[in-house]
């Protein structure tokens, strides 16, 4: 306390009010002549300070006092006139006399001092702790998102609008991608959360916390639908074919499931390359074949990579070393493409003698169909040599489906002078008679199988395994299946007369029936399954009445026999005959003109052939083909020809 300074109290001042704040002021002067002035404050114990010069807050420990005053006063000297010349002025006539005016000097009064500064750092407070007062506070508080998987069982899609369960007391609803709480008719709810309707997954981020806790909930509404599903790889025909090859030619577009637009890239050889794509075009057939994804470094993978459903460690380095095929799906039904097609001018139907309008415009014809019977085979031998008789050609491979035994230079067939073993894959020469300087012998290894599906990227499946470890370079074939087929004899009949070259189908009207008639009914027409074929014969008797001519629709005259013993012409490309007829069932009355008609059908189908070629500029190798006529093995009884 500054008391120590004072060494006159000159006055002491006390102000108090009826609330119980009081102000007192104690003045002095110190050694120096200093004026000092130390007052005392007192509060009401409501928080006013006597005289207005503060405020207390009790519960939060802050004092407001006034520390300058302006109602100070002070005695003073007031002089109106300080000017000697204010109080005498010369008397104007020249004498140098002065004389008084009248005006006085100045008076003692009070003034005002202006203001009083207090010194701030000689205040001391004296204050007493009380009994705690309860204060209110409020703070905001966020809590964590809460996130729920509503559909932990399915992948398939949350129907919008379709979603309400009840949580911790509280119900919500979805609408819109938000979860709703208090949603009615009339009130719109708060937003406490949101929902991904792909995923199923829910984010709670504004929820009341009560009920039984975080584990009170029940699901009560939600619908669910097949999403639109995504892939990685594309196979299909374009339109039209064939296209352009190059630049422009084939152009595609797609979207992936990140919203990103992909745009294929295709050079003049038909390969595919951008941004996730490898693949490839048919320019010829207008097929493509496209994957979506890239070639990744398997060092550069994650531990969570590697644990994808794509990732195998045997598949790294498998097409491009020490890398691996990462998928990337896309939406198919965002596939677009623009592709630039040849068109071909019609062809006469009397040139090619079918009608193509139900021809592709290319002329290509799918040939392989689901349920279809196939061929799959490969050729073994074909060395050049010089057969000795007695010598055994072995093949190199067993259980041969046929064996065929060549001219070396012309490519000849010889059927005759050898035994073929297909089991073993041998070849055994016995006679070498007529047979060319050197020859050549091949062997077929085939397995016929069942088509089960036929894919567009030009993959086959088949109901049962090949069975056979087919070598590169086997040819898959299509056989044609005629079912049972057998050799018969459809029509017999006789005709008085006949011109040699009309064919009609079934007897003459003009001509009539001739007198005598082959007994059919008692001596049948024999054919054979290796020698008959599909054929319309005509024996007509001669003039001498006993020989006749056997005469074919296409085959023309080939043979010639007598009523009077038995006739079995021969088929030399089978080594059977085409039909026997026999001399009982003759009898007689046969004149010269008189014609017995035989429709034969063999056990052959038949198969039509047809070569379509464009107009153009021959170039590169002749195409060729081979037609191969098959059937079970036989088994007894059977025709011993």
């Amino acid at each position: 306390m500054p008391y120590d300074m004072v060494s006159q109290v000159v006055s002491i001042t006390t102000t108090s009010n009826i609330s119980g704040a009081s102000l007192s002021e104690q003045s002095g002067t110190t050694a120096d002549n200093r004026l000092v002035s130390i007052k005392t404050v007192t509060d009401d114990g409501n928080g006013h300070f006597a005289a207005g010069l503060g405020t207390v807050d009790y519960a939060g420990k802050q004092v407001s006092l006034k520390m300058i005053e302006f109602d100070r006063r002070t005695e003073a000297y007031r002089s109106d006139y300080e000017d000697s010349k204010q109080f005498s002025v010369a008397t104007g006539d020249g004498t140098g006399v002065w004389q008084d005016n009248g005006k006085k000097g100045g008076s003692y009064g009070t003034a005002s001092v202006g203001e009083e500064m207090l010194g701030g750092s000689s205040i001391v407070a004296r204050y007493r702790v009380g009994a705690g007062v309860p204060r209110s506070h409020s703070e905001t508080y966020k809590p964590a998102e809460v996130t729920m998987d509503l559909c932990p069982y399915t992948s398939q899609r949350i129907v919008e609008g379709s979603v309400q369960f009840r949580w911790m007391g509280q119900t919500y609803v979805d609408s819109e991608g938000v979860i709703y709480r208090g949603r009615t008719d009339t009130d719109p709810g708060i937003a406490s959360g949101k929902i991904d309707y792909e995923a199923g997954i829910v984010g709670m981020y504004d929820y009341v916390v009560g009920g039984s806790g975080a584990t009170d909930f029940q699901l009560q509404s939600l619908w669910t639908q097949a999403g639109q599903w995504s892939t990685a790889s594309v196979f299909f025909n374009t339109d039209a074919a064939p296209l352009r090859a190059g630049a422009g030619g084939f152009v595609l577009t797609v979207v992936d499931t990140r919203g990103n637009t992909l745009t294929a890239n295709v050079d003049a050889q038909g390969n595919i390359t951008g941004s996730h794509m490898w693949g490839r075009v048919d320019f010829s057939r207008g097929g493509v074949q496209l994957m979506f994804g890239d070639f990744v470094l398997d060092s550069g993978l994650t531990a969570e990579d590697k644990a994808e459903w794509w990732y195998s460690a045997t598949d790294v380095g498998a097409v491009q070393p020490g890398r691996i095929w990462r998928p990337w799906p896309v939406d198919p039904t965002t596939l677009r493409y623009s592709a630039v097609s040849y068109i071909y001018l019609p062809v006469d139907v009397t040139l090619i003698g079918i009608d193509p309008a139900a021809l592709p415009s290319d002329g290509r014809v799918a040939f392989a169909r689901p349920g279809d019977t196939c061929v799959i085979g490969i050729t073994h031998g074909g060395v050049q040599f010089v057969p000795e008789v007695g010598q055994t050609f072995n093949l190199g491979h067993q259980r041969l489906s046929f064996v065929q035994v060549l001219d070396a230079a012309t490519g000849a067939e010889i059927l005759t002078g050898y035994t073929a073993d297909l089991d073993a894959g041998t070849v055994k020469f016995t006679d070498l008679a007529g047979y060319p300087a050197s020859i050549k012998v091949i062997g077929r290894t085939e397995v016929y199988r069942q088509i089960a599906e036929v894919r567009i990227d030009g993959k086959v499946k088949l109901t049962q395994p090949v069975g056979y470890a087919f070598p590169a370079g086997a040819v898959f074939s299509t056989a044609l299946r005629f079912g049972d087929r057998f050799a018969r004899v459809s029509r017999v009949y006789d005709q008085a007369s006949w011109n040699g070259t009309t064919w009609y189908d079934g007897l003459d009207p003009s001509k009539g029936e001739a007198t005598a008639t082959y007994r059919h009914n008692d001596f049948p027409i024999e054919v054979s399954n290796l020698g008959a074929i599909t054929e319309r014969w005509a024996l007509r008797i001669r003039q001498d009445g006993s020989t006749f001519d056997l005469i074919g629709q296409h085959l023309g005259q080939i043979a010639s026999g007598s009523l009077n013993v038995d006739f079995a012409p021969m088929n030399s490309a089978a080594g059977a005959p085409y039909m026997r007829v026999r001399a009982e069932g003759w009898g007689a009355g046969w004149v010269a003109g008189n014609v017995v008609f035989i429709d034969t059908i063999g056990a052959e189908a038949a198969i039509d052939m047809v070569r379509c070629t464009q107009p153009s500029s021959p170039a590169g190798i002749d195409d060729r083909c081979w037609i191969v006529q098959r059937g079970d093995v036989g088994r007894a009884p059977e025709a011993s020809f």
